[in-house]
Parts: structure tokens; C-alpha cells; sequence
């Protein structure tokens, strides 16, 4: 006869630790894995956001490009065209970027490239790339692609329709007629842009509702699943552990006589390395837990490392022939393998020869701090940073040999002087006063200083200094923490000449220009003193250009920079404003007769004639002087009369040549 049985589904046996751990690893794995759903739900809901960002950084661009592009044909602006074109790079990038990742592979790099032209924020852009890539094929997307594309068009013909603008106002007699069809056509452009950015929002912001509504979807039908998964596991597991622990209850009391400690472990041993008795602590200390030592995995011999037998055996030999053992320290093999440092002390139990009782105390606290002050030594003796430490009264006690090479002193030369050996007399008395602000205050500064070496050489350091107080909170030392950072500084100096200095001249620049102009205005107004500010203009450097190419006149502009330079005296400033403009700022000048003879010899050097890659170029300067305070007592005003006064000249030139 067959009997059918339903066989329920069941857990393996596990101990209640393994059931407890089994618990809580599955509900840790629910918890990552809808973790990583609400991080995934996050990254795509970033993506949209970082279109939708996108979508408004394009049609900005779009209308900034057709605004300048329209004021242009009106005013016939650089500045509104340039405005126009940089737009314009804007919305290149975002297309740049949907190329790149329409290519098969995508092109990453391309793509990042083209959406950081696109002025979209950086933290942005993995967004971008992301969403895109996992969207693109979904009807949502498709649409959003396909109105894209549509735009592109729309923006080839704009570029094409500013060509025809500029080549109309380029003309030697713009047709006004012209101009107005193009600015017509222009604004349709503009009306049809305005028609796809509402498309394309259109069909984001539904992708986005479908996105939302599949998200919650998933994750009310995972939860559910996970929910009741962990519901079915955890009920078997507490059934488990519920009959666990009525058996444990049973077999409680067979332990009740061993002394519960919370200072030192107690066991109950035999000669033959068994554990008879043993208190929670001492099963901590090594790893065990009470299953453990009731399935007889502990004895004392076999968690001895080989290498300290030997130790035992004299322990043993002392127990014979005393009854008890003098403490010793020795290691036992913790569960997971290493070792644990004891400190043990034994006897025999009423004279028995096989059985005995120890006390055993972790010593594991003890020696990690010995090794962390062997650390601590390590660290301080190989640190590449200088260390100094002094005592209470700022007497120093200790330096590294990291110190002594970076300030040239020997070890015996530092101890037991004050940190002021190394003072160089840069640093001020109101910078070290808000130092000791600082240390009194929260214990710690941090910053800048020179100090000086035994050689006398300075060196910029980067210190950090600490309070070091014991357990009653009494200062007893002061720890600093030095580091070179001369590079760091010369860096710096670098950066700061590339920020006030023109790249192709190496001249001053206007930032630098300006300050000393303020500089100069302030001396004179407190000497009554009297400067010079000299505008120059190159006369026939554009036909340079135009007949032998930017090089060429690059090369011309450093040597008329060169010339200029040995032109006039140190302390004057010469500056390139920019294109083949020049300002001179002379100071500490007597009268506009000594600016006009100095201004003299600066146009014969100019108009001298330069050889260039085989080419002999000769051009002209013109150049307008302003005297303060006879044509000024502000920067701008007298920067205004120069700046008149040498297109004056130019005229005046002009009217002669003619």
C-alpha cells in the first residue's frame, strides 16, 4: 500500500547562533538588495532631473543664440556676435554628446566632453550617460531622441542664416531689405525651436511618470515577496530557537556551582588538557561558546601553540611538587586562529595529582598598547614630516631625524632649546600671539610660517601643533607636526604671476595694470607727486596678420613688448591691454616736457624695422599721454584722456597720409 505524504519544506539544523546569524543575513540581504533597488530608483531619478536640468541649459542657449544673433543684426556687434557663437557651443556639446553615445560602442570620453560643453554640472554627467544608455531604446526616450534630432536641423539652418546675416552686414553696402527677410525668417526659427523645447519637455515629463509608476510597481511587488519570505524563514527559525532554549533550561543547572566573574576567567581542568568547568568569560576570551565546550572542542593542551609547551611543562613540574605554580604569561589559540596573550596562575585541587583550577587574565588590552608605543616610536623616527615635541614649559624634549635634515640642526643641538631657535623674524609677533590664542583655546593650531635653517636659508613650513594632556587634564607637552612646503609656495608664486601677467608678452596685465594704477594715484596724492599714463596703439599691425598670419604677429608683438621694456625704467610698468594696445605707467615724473621726450625715444624703437622668419616688417605707434593730476586725480579719467589723446594722433596721422 503507498502512502502519499505532504513533506513541508524545512531549514537545515543549525545551532541557535547559526539560526540567529541565518536570520539576520537574510534580512540583511532583503535590506541590500532593496537598498540597491532605492539606489538604482535614485540614479534614474537623477537622470531625468539631469535632462530636465539639460533641457533648460539647451533652450537657454537656444534663445541667448537667437537674441545676440537678432541684436547683432541691428547693432553689428562683435560682442553680441561672439555671445551668439558661444551659445551656440552650448547646444554643439549636447548634440556632440547624443552622437557619441548613439555610436556602437558608445564613445565615453566624447560624450563626457560634449555634455561639460553643454554647461551641464559635472556631478551630472554620469547621470546623463546612464540614463540615456538605458532609456534610449524605451518609446519614451525614442521620441525625446527623435525631437532632438529634429532640433539639430532647425539649429544647421539658424548657423546657416547668421552666415548670410554676417556676410550681408560684412558688406561694403548691407541691403537693409535683406537684413529684415533674414531677421523674419529668424524669429520662425525661433518659433519653431520654442514649438520642439515644448515637445521634448512634453515627452520627459511623461517618460518620467512612467518611470515613477513602474519604480513603485516593482518595489511594492518585491517587498512583497521579500516581506513574506522573511516572515516563513524567521517563524521556522524562532520555532527553532524557542525549543533550543527549553532544553537549554534543562540543562542549566548542571553549571550553577562554577563562580560567575567579570574580571578573570575560572576554569576546572585535567591533566590530559580536558576543561571541565569554565566561566563565560574565560569562553570569550578565547572565541568558544558554551555549545563549544560542551561538545568537548576546548582542551587546554591542543590550544597551547607548540612553541610554548615548553612553558607548560615547568608549570606542571612546579604543581607536583608545590601544588600550585608561580603566574606566568604564555598564549592560547583564540577559535579563529590567532593567538591570545594570558597572564595564568594555577593549583591542584586537595592534593589531587590530575586535576587542578586557574585564574586567567587577558592580557591582549596590555600588549596592543605596548605595540602601539612601538607604532608610535616607528612612526615618529620614519615619518618624512619633521616632529617636535617639547615639554609644559616649550623646552624641546624630542625631534625626529626627518626634523634634523630639513633644518639642518642635530638632535643634541635642538633638545633642550626653545622652539624660537628656529624663528626666522618673518613670521610677527600678532601671527605667533593668535597661535597661542588658538593652542590655550581649543588645544590645536594650525598654519604658515618661515622658519630659518642653521645655514641661515629660510624655509616656508606647514606646521600643526597639539596640546598633550594625562588623564587629570594637565598640559604636560606640545606635539608639532612640520612640513616642507617650499614647492608648494613656489607654485603658488607661479600661479600668481600667470594671473597678473600676459601669456604672450609676458607684459603686465590689466588685473595688474589697475592695482598699480591705484598704487600710483594714492603715492601721488600723498607725495604731491606727479605720474604719466601712456596709451599706445600699433599702427599697421592688422595688415601684419592679414599678410603673414597670427605667428608673425605674435612674434612682432613679444619683440615690441621687448622694446618697450628696455624703453623704460624698472620701476615703471609696461602693459598689453590686449590686441595691439599698450599702456605705459610712468612714475615719479617731473613735468610732461620729460613724458614727451621719454615717449619720443619710445616711438623711434618701435618704428624701428624688425626681421621676423625672413621677413622685414616696419609698423607705427600711435600714443596719447595723460598727466596726473593735470588730466586726472582717478584711473578712469586719466586712462579716458590717454586713451583720446592717442586716437587723436591716429587721426591727425590719417588725415596727413591722406
Amino acid at each position: 500500500m503507498v502512502t502519499n505524504k505532504t513533506n513541508k519544506p524545512r531549514l537545515p539544523i543549525l545551532s541557535t547562533g547559526g539560526k540567529v546569524v541565518f536570520i539576520i543575513s537574510l534580512f540583511v540581504l532583503i535590506s541590500v538588495l532593496l537598498g540597491g533597488m532605492v539606489f538604482g530608483y535614485g540614479n534614474i531619478f537623477d537622470g531625468v532631473r539631469s535632462y530636465v536640468r539639460g533641457e533648460g541649459l539647451w533652450a537657454k542657449a537656444q534663445k541667448d543664440a537667437v537674441f545676440y544673433l537678432g541684436s547683432y543684426s541691428y547693432n553689428h556687434s562683435e560682442t553680441d556676435y561672439n555671445a551668439y557663437q558661444d551659445a551656440l557651443t552650448v547646444i554643439s556639446g549636447d548634440k556632440k554628446a547624443r552622437l557619441a553615445l548613439l555610436e556602437s560602442p558608445p564613445n565615453y570620453e566624447e560624450a563626457r566632453n560634449g555634455f561639460l560643453q553643454g554647461q551641464n554640472h559635472p556631478d551630472d554627467i554620469d547621470s546623463l550617460i546612464g540614463f540615456f544608455l538605458t532609456f534610449q531604446r524605451i518609446s519614451y526616450m525614442r521620441d525625446a531622441i527623435s525631437i532632438w534630432q529634429s532640433a539639430d536641423q532647425s539649429i544647421d539652418e539658424l548657423k546657416q542664416l547668421s552666415e548670410l546675416i554676417r556676410i550681408e552686414i560684412k558688406a561694403s553696402n548691407p541691403n537693409t531689405e535683406t537684413i529684415i527677410e533674414l531677421r523674419e525668417r529668424l524669429q520662425q526659427l525661433n518659433n519653431e525651436l520654442y514649438q520642439l523645447e515644448n515637445r521634448f519637455s512634453l515627452v520627459l515629463s511623461a517618460g518620467a511618470r512612467w518611470v515613477k509608476q513602474t519604480a513603485w510597481r516593482v518595489t511594492v511587488l518585491a517587498l512583497v515577496i521579500f516581506t513574506g519570505i522573511g516572515l516563513w524563514v524567521s517563524r521556522q527559525i524562532i520555532k527553532g530557537i524557542t525549543k533550543a532554549e527549553h532544553e537549554l533550561i534543562i540543562s542549566e543547572s548542571r553549571f550553577r556551582r562554577l563562580k560567575e566573574s567579570n574580571t578573570i576567567g575560572i576554569i576546572s581542568w585535567r591533566m590530559d588538557g580536558v576543561i571541565e568547568e569554565a566561566n563565560e568569560l574565560f569562553l570569550t576570551m578565547i572565541g568558544y561558546d558554551r555549545s563549544d565546550f560542551l561538545a568537548g572542542a576546548i582542551n587546554w593542551r591542543e590550544i597551547t601553540p607548540v612553541e610554548l609547551r615548553h612553558r607548560d611543562q615547568q608549570a606542571i613540574n612546579e604543581l607536583l611538587a608545590q601544588g600550585r605554580c608561580e603566574p606566568f604569561e604564555k598564549a592560547l589559540i583564540h577559535k579563529q586562529g590567532h593567538w591570545v596573550p594570558i597572564y595564568i596562575g594555577a593549583a591542584m585541587l586537595n592534593g589531587n595529582q590530575e586535576q587542578g583550577i586557574a585564574y586567567v587574565m587577558d592580557l591582549s588590552e596590555r600588549k596592543k598598547a605596548e605595540q602601539q608605543l612601538k607604532l608610535a616610536a616607528t612612526v615618529f623616527a620614519g615619518s618624512s614630516d619633521g616632529i617636535l615635541i617639547t615639554d609644559s614649559s616649550m623646552r624641546i624634549v624630542s625631534v625626529n631625524q626627518a626634523l634634523c635634515a630639513m633644518t639642518g640642526y642635530d638632535e643634541s643641538e635642538l633638545v633642550g632649546q626653545p622652539p624660537s631657535i628656529l624663528q626666522s623674524g618673518y613670521t610677527t609677533d600678532e601671527e605667533y600671539h593668535r597661535m597661542w590664542e588658538s593652542l590655550n583655546s581649543s588645544g590645536q593650531w594650525q598654519g604658515d610660517i618661515i622658519d630659518r635653517k642653521k645655514d641661515g636659508a629660510l624655509i616656508p613650513m606647514r606646521v600643526s601643533i597639539n596640546q598633550v594632556k594625562n588623564a587629570d587634564n594637565q598640559l604636560t607637552h606640545y606635539v608639532a607636526i612640520l612640513s616642507d612646503i617650499s614647492e608648494r609656495k613656489a607654485e603658488e608664486e607661479h600661479l600668481r604671476h600667470i594671473a597678473h601677467h600676459d601669456p604672450l608678452t609676458g607684459l603686465a596685465n590689466r588685473v595688474l595694470f589697475d592695482d598699480r594704477l591705484e598704487r600710483a594715484i594714492k603715492m601721488a596724492a600723498r607725495n604731491h607727486s606727479q605720474f604719466a599714463v601712456l596709451f599706445l596703439d600699433l599702427d599697421k599691425f592688422k595688415p601684419v596678420n592679414d599678410l603673414f598670419g597670427h605667428k608673425i604677429g605674435d612674434k612682432l608683438l613679444q619683440k615690441v613688448a621687448g622694446r618697450l621694456t628696455r624703453s623704460v625704467r624698472e620701476t615703471d610698468t609696461v602693459t598689453r591691454l590686449g590686441g595691439d594696445e599698450f599702456v605705459i605707467l610712468l612714475e615719479n615724473v617731473n613735468d610732461q616736457g620729460m613724458v614727451e621726450k621719454l615717449l619720443k625715444q619710445i616711438i623711434d624703437a618701435i618704428s624701428k624695422a624688425y626681421h621676423i622668419d625672413d621677413y622685414d616688417i616696419e609698423i607705427g605707434v600711435s600714443a596719447g599721454i595723460s598727466i596726473y593730476p593735470n588730466h586726472g586725480t582717478d584711473a578712469k579719467t586719466l586712462l579716458h584722456h590717454a586713451d583720446i589723446a592717442m586716437y587723436e594722433t591716429k587721426e591727425s596721422k590719417g588725415r596727413r597720409s591722406g
